[in-house]
């Protein structure tokens, strides 16, 4: 049986784009479960563009090693920052990105699993995580 969140982000997907709290709701489980999965595989992702108005990949879905506050530094998904030369920056977990940016995070949710499961399976092909990131992209339509 299917995690309850993933089935509710699907349906989400399908019909009309639920309100700010529903996704923050069901985007908690997510950020926790790409952790595990993030922390298990240990590649970097640079997924698609999250970005508002007319600069859609100033902001990526990124999966990396990410270094927030002080010294806590996890693996995991985040909204990232293309601004300015460099490493990109990490800026929200996706729960906690603005009300705006939030139907468009779960609109790239699709391309986003499709993209991390074609890379772990390249990468670490025996991990059940990629069995799973599989699963997540197929459950989502893509």
């Amino acid at each position: 049986m299917e995690s309850p969140f993933l089935l509710e982000l699907r349906r989400h997907l399908q019909d009309e784009t639920p309100g700010t709290e529903v996704l923050r709701t069901a985007f908690i489980p997510l950020d926790h479960l790409l952790a595990d999965i993030a922390t298990d595989l240990q590649i970097v992702y640079d997924g698609p563009g999250v970005g508002l108005g007319t600069q859609p990949n100033l902001h990526r879905l990124r999966v990396a090693q990410h270094h927030w506050t002080g010294s806590e530094q996890a693996w995991g998904l985040a909204v990232c920052s293309y601004a300015g030369p460099g490493e990109p920056r990490s800026e929200w977990r996706i729960a906690r990105a603005s009300r705006e940016r939030l139907p468009v995070i779960l609109r790239a949710l699709p391309e986003f699993f499709h993209g991390y499961a074609e890379l772990a399976l390249r990468e670490h092909p025996e991990r059940g995580s990629c069995k799973r990131l599989q699963e997540i992209a197929h459950l989502l339509g893509r």
